[in-house]
């Protein structure tokens, strides 16, 4: 099927040709580098990249800025200035995708280590999940962060330290793609490894940094206030209410560690949940996916999935398309003189002397309901071959 799909994609795709500027190397994570391809793209390569959607989406969001403007511009009309300037551009951005998901899938086998055999899935199984489906569409996913949330202290400090060895791993990947939707994939997982390590050294200011460019008051004073609540119910109280609990469920696994290492274990999800979400995000939203990600899996199914019974089917049904008979031909181009629509609706129900035998007796099959008269069959068989015999 691998075969198969490389040779439909070459052969089917016209812009197969981008691949030959994307080259990759034999380093895991970092793997795919941009290379100048001395192929020159024609004027009809050039416009059919253009009108694909996801480049329209990706020149729709370089329209913010007047330098931005003049790059939409010039992508437009300037096939040097697009060739040169805005495919390798793009290029960049889907290889970025590429190490970000590729991160994403070895974090996530990481996590499955600490996780029951039944959580546990192959590593075909999870590129099924994350190419086929959204992020928040994903049951798996789902199952993944409740299992997380209910390790405890130590089995969390264990599943950082082997978050931070994985991506400390990718030294040389781009996450330049994560870093454009505003996380940091490095900082996040220092920042889960230092806060388990050290859970009464949290800082405090974290839901300041994530308003400081709000300048409304009334929204600065909602934050507060959620913040005292959330301080409120992790205090030093050990009775907790239901609301509590639908807030907090955290709370309900582990009643052994203190207030901070809780705060800390909430926190720590929270970053591996916003990590995983950038790198396991769809490949719908990379430029050029239509022509990188190949699709056509109902292409493949109906070659290496024989139906043996439909075929055999067909042909009997159809035999002036198996046979190509000039009898059957001439009679199905014009029967009784009909033509157009007409024609091709008799030329599936209309049973003719000069069909062979068995194609006969299976169209007379097919106008009787579910019990036959072998007599009647065969009479209805008999009176259709002596027309041909007069």
């Amino acid at each position: 099927k691998l075969k198969f799909a490389a040779m439909d994609f070459y052969y089917a795709q016209p812009l197969s040709v981008l691949s030959a500027m994307v080259g990759s190397s034999r380093d895991g994570c970092a793997s795919a580098a941009i290379s100048d391809c001395p192929i020159r793209l024609s004027r009809n390569q050039t416009e059919l990249i253009r009108m694909q959607r996801s480049v329209q989406r990706f020149l729709d969001s370089r329209m913010d800025g007047a330098n931005d403007r003049k790059y939409a511009i010039q992508a437009l009309v300037n096939d040097d200035f697009f060739q040169d300037t805005v495919i390798p551009d793009m290029l960049r951005q889907l290889v970025s995708y590429r190490q970000s998901y590729s991160l994403g899938i070895a974090m996530v086998l990481g996590i499955q280590d600490y996780l029951p055999q039944s959580l546990q899935k192959p590593l075909r199984t999870l590129h099924y999940y994350g190419i086929s489906q959204p992020f928040d569409d994903c049951a798996h996913w789902k199952t993944l962060f409740a299992a997380v949330r209910r390790m405890k202290a130590p089995e969390m400090a264990q599943l950082v330290q082997k978050l931070e060895a994985v991506v400390s791993a990718a030294v040389n990947a781009d996450l330049s793609f994560a870093g454009s939707k505003g996380v940091d994939i490095r900082a996040l997982v220092r920042k889960a490894a230092a806060l388990i390590a050290d859970p009464e050294a949290q800082p405090q200011d974290d839901d300041k940094d994530k308003d400081k460019d709000s300048s409304d008051d009334d929204d600065n004073d909602k934050v507060q206030e959620e913040k005292v609540k959330t301080q409120s119910v992790l205090s030093s109280k050990r009775i907790r209410t239901r609301t509590d609990m639908e807030n907090c469920p955290f709370l309900l696994f582990d009643k052994d560690s203190s207030d901070q290492m809780l705060r800390a274990l909430d926190k720590c999800c929270g970053y591996i949940e916003s990590v995983l979400r950038v790198c396991l995000s769809s490949y719908q939203t990379v430029p050029l996916h239509e022509i990188f990600y190949y699709k056509h899996s109902l292409l493949l199914d109906t070659t290496f999935s024989p139906q043996p019974r439909a075929a055999v089917q067909a042909a009997l049904g159809k035999t002036q398309y198996y046979i190509d008979c000039d009898c059957c031909k001439s009679t199905f181009q014009n029967p009784d003189g009909l033509g157009g629509d007409e024609q091709d609706s008799g030329e599936d129900h209309r049973i003719m002397p000069s069909m062979s035998d068995t194609s006969i007796a299976y169209r007379l099959h097919q106008e009787c309901g579910r019990m036959i008269n072998l007599y009647d069959w065969f009479s209805a068989f008999s009176s259709v071959v002596e027309q041909e015999d007069s």
